[in-house]
């Protein structure tokens, strides 16, 4: 009476992971290109989107965005340290952002005087 025995052996188990992870190392790369090229199109939009809300700006207000809002509230196109909100806050309502737009506050609130005005 012959003795067999239903299994892997050692050597075809090894075989079979072997397999396995050459077609994983294969795969790795072609996933990884997938991701990229879904950031680049995501990113392509974004920007897209962007250059969309300056001109639909610009249709409306008939001038691009400020570059930045000192916190005094005048618009400005010199950097300094007291900086406020950047020309991209202007552009929230024409990406759908209006929400975000209510809860910019322009004017300073700090203790700092007034401005004089002549």
């Amino acid at each position: 009476m012959k003795n067999s025995r239903r299994g892997f052996t050692l050597i075809e188990l090894l075989v079979v992971i072997a397999v396995i992870a050459i077609l994983i190392a294969l795969l790795l790369p072609a996933v990884q290109q997938a991701r990229e090229a879904a950031r680049r199109a995501q990113c392509k939009s974004r920007l897209k989107q962007i250059g969309v809300a300056l001109h639909n700006y610009a249709d409306v207000q008939s001038v691009l965005p400020p570059f930045f809002i000192h916190r005094s509230g005048s618009p400005s196109r010199i950097a300094d340290a007291d900086k406020g909100a950047n020309w991209l806050v202007f552009l929230l309502p024409y990406v759908d952002q209006e929400a975000s737009l209510q809860r910019v506050e322009f004017q300073h609130s700090g203790e700092s005087e007034p401005r004089k005005e002549n």
